[in-house]
């Protein structure tokens, strides 16, 4: 009875936060299973502020073309736009269903002064790719950056997601339903 109460109370929070950013799905999921008391998100992990720029890193989209798949981030942040990032994968429910909240943001605001970004964390490139045409991410998408964002963020559930400043300075974090839209419409004085 006790291990089903477990699994239950860990189930409810993967409907809140999934899995662990930097570590694979099966190692999350083994984690929680096998923790005696559920994982809280410690917002004091996270190594970014709210007013601190951001920090950039460089990921390999397709190892097969390294030259010209390789991104950064501050290929995205930081350019004069307000940038909403949002680090997922392709295995969290949460995360998935957080893209279509994102989408409405998106067809919503997108323009001269925002855009999105979908950071793919501690996922397999392809089923990035499936999900994110079953999902119709049409906005800039970074795929492939793996454990790199959460070990340089602090990351450690997603989806995780930020908006960014013009300046590339943080103005809100863990972002979830209608609190993305209102922090967009908010820095956007709208």
């Amino acid at each position: 009875m006790k291990k089903i109460l477990l699994i239950a109370i860990v189930a409810s929070i993967g409907a809140v936060s999934c899995c662990f950013a930097n570590k694979s799905a099966k190692a999350a999921e083994a984690d929680a299973v096998e923790a005696e008391e559920p994982a809280v998100e410690d917002e004091a992990a996270l190594s970014i502020k709210p007013g601190e720029m951001f920090k950039d890193f460089t990921v390999i989209q397709d190892p097969d073309s390294p030259t010209t798949s390789t991104v950064k981030f501050s290929d995205f942040v930081g350019k004069g736009k307000y940038i909403l990032v949002d680090f997922w994968a392709s295995w969290c429910p949460p995360c998935r269903a957080e893209i279509p909240v994102v989408a409405k943001v998106y067809e919503e605001f997108a323009g001269e002064n925002f855009d999105v970004l979908s950071v793919a964390v501690s996922d397999d490139p392809k089923d990035t790719k499936k999900a994110a045409a079953e999902l119709g991410i049409k906005w800039n998408s970074i795929i492939n950056a793996q454990r790199i964002p959460g070990e340089i963020y602090g990351i450690k559930y997603i989806p995780q997601i930020m908006l960014f400043g013009p300046d590339g300075k943080l103005i809100a974090y863990d972002l979830r339903e209608d609190a993305i839209g209102e922090a967009v419409k908010k820095a956007l004085g709208k």
